[in-house]
Parts: C-alpha cells; sequence; structure tokens
C-alpha cells in the first residue's frame, strides 16, 4: 500500500508511518518484545510502546492518545479481572472501584485541560513528550525503590527469596 501511494505521488501528512519493509519487518518483532516487557514489569502497553511510536516519526499528540488508550485497556481488563474474583476491599467490593474511577476520571480531564492548554499557550507539542519521559522516569525510579524496599522486608522476615546454591540437591 505504502509503494502506490509513494508511486502515485501521494502527499503525506506530518507523522504519516511510511511502511518500507524494515519498519513492516521490525515493528510488529519490537511492539511483541515491548508488550511481553511491559506484562513482566505490570505496567500498561502504552507506556512502552511510546517511545518507539515516537521513534517511528507518529506525532506526539496520536501517540499519546494510542498509548493511553493501549493503558485504558490493560487497567479496564485488570479491573474487571479483579472484580470478577472478588479482590476489591471494602464492603460492598466495589466502593473503592467508584471511588477510583471517580477520581481517576476526575484526574484525566484536568491532566488532558492543563496539557492542551500549555500547548497551546507554547505552540509545542514536545510538552506531551517530555510529560512522556517523566512519567517513564519516575514510574521507574517508584518501581524499584517498592522492589528493593519490598525484598529488604522479606529478608528481615526470613522469607525465601527461592534463591538456592548451584551444588543444593533440593
Amino acid at each position: 500500500m505504502n509503494r502506490y501511494k509513494v508511486l502515485s505521488n501521494y502527499p503525506f501528512v506530518d507523522g504519516d508511518i511510511h511502511w518500507i519493509k524494515r519498519r513492516v519487518l521490525m515493528f510488529p518483532a519490537v511492539c511483541t518484545t515491548a508488550g511481553v516487557a511491559a506484562g513482566l514489569l505490570g505496567i500498561g502497553g502504552g507506556m512502552v510502546k511510546g517511545p518507539i511510536m515516537l521513534e517511528t516519526g507518529v506525532l506526539p499528540a496520536v501517540q499519546s492518545a494510542t498509548a493511553s488508550f493501549m493503558i485504558l485497556f490493560t487497567a479496564s481488563s485488570t479491573t474487571l479481572q479483579f472484580a470478577i474474583n472478588g479482590q476489591f476491599p471494602g464492603e460492598f467490593q466495589f466502593d473503592y472501584m467508584v471511588w477510583f474511577a471517580f477520581v481517576g476520571f476526575v484526574g484525566g480531564f484536568c491532566g488532558l485541560k492543563c496539557v492542551g492548554y500549555f500547548v497551546k499557550k507554547y505552540k509545542r507539542e514536545s510538552i506531551m513528550v517530555y510529560m512522556l519521559a517523566t512519567t517513564i522516569g519516575l514510574s521507574a525510579v517508584a518501581m524499584g525503590a517498592i522492589g528493593v524496599r519490598s525484598t529488604l522486608v522479606d529478608i528481615e522476615n526470613g522469607v525465601h527469596l527461592g534463591f538456592l546454591g548451584i551444588c543444593d540437591s533440593e
């Protein structure tokens, strides 16, 4: 399809991906790897695939919307899984869910308006890229700190971490 567009002098828009043979082969492989990494880390796929989409030339606004949709899908499926298994805290099991959904909606709406204001004011879509980088960086630091703290608490409590010697027969 891309070849026909190039041959017919199709007027590409800024941010259109030119699907050359290398990208057609690499993009699914990289996205699959990113999805597996996101699943292993327990974060939304949009958080990992966001920088990949920016690297391929996708506009920041398109990347942000796509990543947000991927994160929404991941969060919704996880929430549904917890709801089905009855793992929500609280007397009715859904009071926390409704509260956090409301807070998330208000936070998302305020964030959308604030980011939109700054993008219009400074006429720079790179603000979204900086926010993505900051979010990923803070998430990495927070996940590392929580993991270290959890491991130290487990060591203090004498919890077996699953490591054995090479020569142990057990």
